[in-house]
């Protein structure tokens, strides 16, 4: 390599670091001013983990780049003459390559290797982090009798440097022998092989390095065997490893010791003795002297310890168990949830406007609380509202009823409850928003700061002209905000809630822990994890994009270990505003995680029901439910007995006043309701539904099942399930429901209608039309056309007038004959 192409190489490396530098940089500039407009008291704390980030990356680049570079410059030491081939006017020849262009390839390799194998160590900030803060849970582990939080927070990190030790030397020992045998400082000669000293002694070292880092992960076993990182052993293998694994220990040191002999006297048949003895005492030690001890298939403890402590590590130690339930229940559900989000998301598709969610929640309507499903949506014209959707009751033929301020009872017209404007904070915000002065955001006051700026989010637009107190904001999404915030969390999907008459996004955060010891792993969001807990609640005004995040009433020490990491970011439980915590829903992740463990921990319970039949192993999604009390939603999700088509068991989770609640209710086999389909094609045997599906099909429209819900009260269980029909672009309405409990069913099209006909008392009538009568049909538009008029809603109250004439057999034309 010439002289002037050296200088290009190194110029277009110098330009390449300038480019990741600058980037970097102005991310973490960027961040950092965010912070200070949302969150003030983040700013120390986020300065800290960005420059824990930054040091852990650059400390991994330079460890794995100066290893490799020193590794490949003792191999160039070696190399005499290295030619290559060149053609010139079609006449090939071969040029010497010169010490110092040799010497630049060597280099460039190294880095380059470096950079490959260190570049994830920034993504080790949070296992650095939790070791270094320590977690204490109070409670020692049978085997070792170590507290747990010495392998939530240390193990990880000893078992991440172990394997970032074994990778290079590891990577390095197999570059360095592929580039000796290139270069002949090993061949076969005379039919066996043979090395230089050179050679010998640098493969020597690297050897003892390999067996140092073997013996470091013997030393390691037994934690990582009760931390459970290959899920919980047996008695078999933890009695191997307990006893032999300072045998092992033993091995590698001595192999160690024979390789350093094997590099400074060459000493071939020691060196290939330990190599030889090594690999096969750990085969023996893990694979054959196991089975030679017994107990295998046998527990690692007693069930009662590891049921205790797959209970700590998946927030099931206050699980509250109760049964049998009583089989028969004379009152229906005082507070039905007939809707759901799909069902809610038709109900918009009529309007234009895209839908952002719907979740339910307790609305407060002139001091009264009203069970809802808030639906939240933007319009053409960039601006978010939320619908108030009743969801324990419907109109005279089933349709929807929504809440407004100004009344007191739902009306069958479509009005926001809220209209929170264009600047607000949702899951379809955009990007990055540019506001005026006196809105969120960081102001443009500089030059500087706009460039930076424009680079870190990639705005051109930051370039163009603004006004001078033009502000910019990012991170407008609920998770974003949250992620930017505390990023160590993992955040789940935000719910909506309106707390003193302000729209709020309530979120969870979780935080996994990746050991714990005798808990099973669980694969979530894609990762496998050895324990999880509700541990955050993190909150997000739609209106200003204020963000709060707490310490979830209950959550364990992990929890208390990532807030004190995390202080002044973090907030106390008891900080959490009662109104919030009130509205706060159970985790909808952890209650899928702690179902999966209930499910595989105890037979007795049957299997989840409920599954979509795409993924047999994916959980399926909670179910709704409101309290009798009408304190909140609650979440559910049944259990059948397996072979019995039989409810098994239903878990609940809610909250109380101090922490999140979970019931297990059980069912006597003899005693319980029939399961979902048993449930689900019993209904479907009614004549009167099929004369429905009939009608409505005839009349061009669709009829579609909701969930079966389960209702569970002090004096028992009772199941029902909404249908919805209406014409195919037209709004649903709740056509038919189905209720059951013990033996006994009935069917009607309103809950009202379906419990006097479960109790005997009436008979629901066959349909004449695809929805309503006539006299339902007038009904409802009168309805429609007094909440009109009431509003000042002419256009609505003349589209409900004409509906109504025609209803009645009357033109909508009042000058037809």
């Amino acid at each position: 390599m010439s002289r002037r192409g050296r200088r290009i190489a190194l110029l277009f490396a110098a330009l390449v670091l300038v480019l990741f530098a600058g980037r970097w940089s102005s991310a973490v500039l960027a961040d950092r001013w965010w912070a200070a407009e949302v969150s003030p008291a983040a700013v120390e704390f986020l300065t800290e983990w960005d420059l824990l980030r930054g040091v852990l990356a650059f400390a991994g680049i330079v460890v794995a780049a100066s290893w490799f570079v020193g590794n490949l410059v003792i191999v160039y030491r070696a190399i005499g003459s290295v030619q290559v081939r060149r053609n010139v006017a079609n006449i090939e020849f071969r040029e010497a390559l010169t010490p110092g262009a040799l010497l630049g390839v060597v280099v460039a390799v190294g880095v380059l290797l470096g950079i490959v194998a260190g570049e994830g160590a920034g993504s080790r900030a949070g296992v650095v982090a939790l070791a270094w803060q320590g977690v204490s849970y109070g409670v020692l582990e049978p085997m070792l009798q170590r507290d747990v939080g010495l392998y939530v927070a240390q193990v990880p990190l000893w078992r991440a440097a172990q394997h970032f030790a074994f990778l290079l030397v590891s990577l390095a020992l197999g570059v360095v022998f592929g580039l000796y045998i290139l270069v002949g400082a090993i061949r076969w000669l005379d039919g066996r092989p043979a090395i230089n000293n050179h050679a010998r002694s640098h493969l020597g070292w690297l050897l003892v390095a390999l067996a140092v880092t073997l013996m470091w992960g013997y030393l390691l076993e037994p934690f990582e065997l009760v931390a459970g990182f290959n899920g919980p052993p047996d008695r078999a293998v933890w009695r191997a490893t307990s006893f032999l694994a300072p045998v092992l220990v033993g091995v590698a040191l001595a192999t160690a010791l024979l390789s350093a002999v094997w590099a400074v006297r060459g000493r071939h048949s020691l060196a290939a003795a330990g190599w030889i003895i090594l690999p096969l005492a750990s085969l023996i030690v893990h694979w054959m002297v196991p089975p030679a001890l017994g107990g295998e298939g046998e527990p690692i403890a007693e069930p009662r310890t590891i049921d205790q402590f797959e209970r700590l590590a998946y927030g099931l130690e206050t699980l509250n168990e109760t049964g049998p339930i009583p089989r028969d229940r004379g009152t229906p559900p005082a507070v039905p949830s007939l809707w759901t989000p799909a069902i809610a998301a038709r109900l918009m598709a009529a309007d234009s406007g895209d839908l952002v969610g719907a979740d339910p929640a307790l609305l407060s309507v002139r001091g009264r609380a009203h069970p809802v499903w808030l639906i939240s949506r933007t319009l053409p014209d960039g601006r978010l509202v939320v619908h108030a959707l009743a969801d324990d009751r419907t109109g005279p033929g089933g349709d929807a009823l929504f809440y407004r301020p100004q009344d007191s009872l739902a009306q069958p017209l479509l009005v926001p409850w809220l209209d929170v404007g264009s600047n607000g904070f949702h899951e379809r915000s955009p990007a990055y928003r540019l506001s005026r002065g006196g809105d969120a955001g960081v102001p443009l006051a500089t030059w500087g700061r706009r460039i930076l700026l424009a680079w870190a989010l990639q705005a051109p637009d930051l370039l163009g002209p603004l006004r001078p107190d033009a502000r910019v904001d990012w991170a407008l999404g609920p998770e974003p905000r949250l992620r930017e915030l505390v990023p160590f969390a993992t955040w789940g999907a935000p719910v909506a809630r309106v707390v003193d008459g302000e729209l709020l996004w309530l979120v969870d955060g979780y935080l996994p822990a990746m050991a714990f010891p005798l808990a099973p792993r669980v694969e979530w969001n894609g990762r496998r994890i050895a324990g999880l807990r509700g541990a955050l609640l993190g909150t997000v005004a739609a209106q200003t994009g204020a963000v709060h995040v707490y310490l979830r009433p209950g959550s364990d020490a992990l929890a208390a270990a990532w807030a004190a990491i995390a202080e002044g970011v973090i907030e106390s439980s008891s900080a959490v505003p009662e109104a919030v915590w009130r509205a706060a829903p159970y985790p909808v992740d952890l209650l899928k995680v702690q179902s999966g463990q209930l499910e595989r921990s105890s037979r007795r319970l049957g299997v989840l029901s409920g599954r979509s039949g795409a993924d047999p192993a994916e959980l399926p999604r909670p179910d709704l439910a409101w309290a009798d009390d009408s304190s909140g939603p609650v979440l559910t999700l049944a259990f059948d007995r397996p072979g019995a088509r039989r409810l098994g068991a239903l878990l609940v989770a809610g909250h109380d006043e101090d922490s999140d609640v979970l019931r297990l209710a059980r069912f006597d086999s003899s005693a319980s309701l029939p399961s979902r389909s048993g449930l689900e094609s019993r209904w479907a045997r009614f004549p009167s539904y099929d004369a429905l599906k009939d009608s409505i099909r005839d009349d061009g429209g669709t009829l579609d099942r909701g969930p079966v819900r389960f209702d569970l009260g002090t004096g028992g269980v009772v199941a029902y399930q909404s249908h919805y029909g209406g014409p195919p672009n037209g709004r649903p309405a709740v056509v038919w429901v189905t209720v059951a409990t013990g033996e006994r069913q009935g069917a009607g099209h309103s809950m009202k209608e379906a419990w006097s006909n479960l109790l005997g008392a009436t008979v629901p009538p066959i349909p004449g039309q695809a929805q309503t009568t006539r006299l339902d049909d007038a009904r409802r538009f009168l309805l429609q056309a007094d909440s009109a008029l009431r509003a000042a809603d002419w256009a609505a109250f003349g589209k409900a007038w004409n509906g109504l004439r025609r209803a009645v057999g009357l033109s909508a034309d009042s000058t037809a004959p």
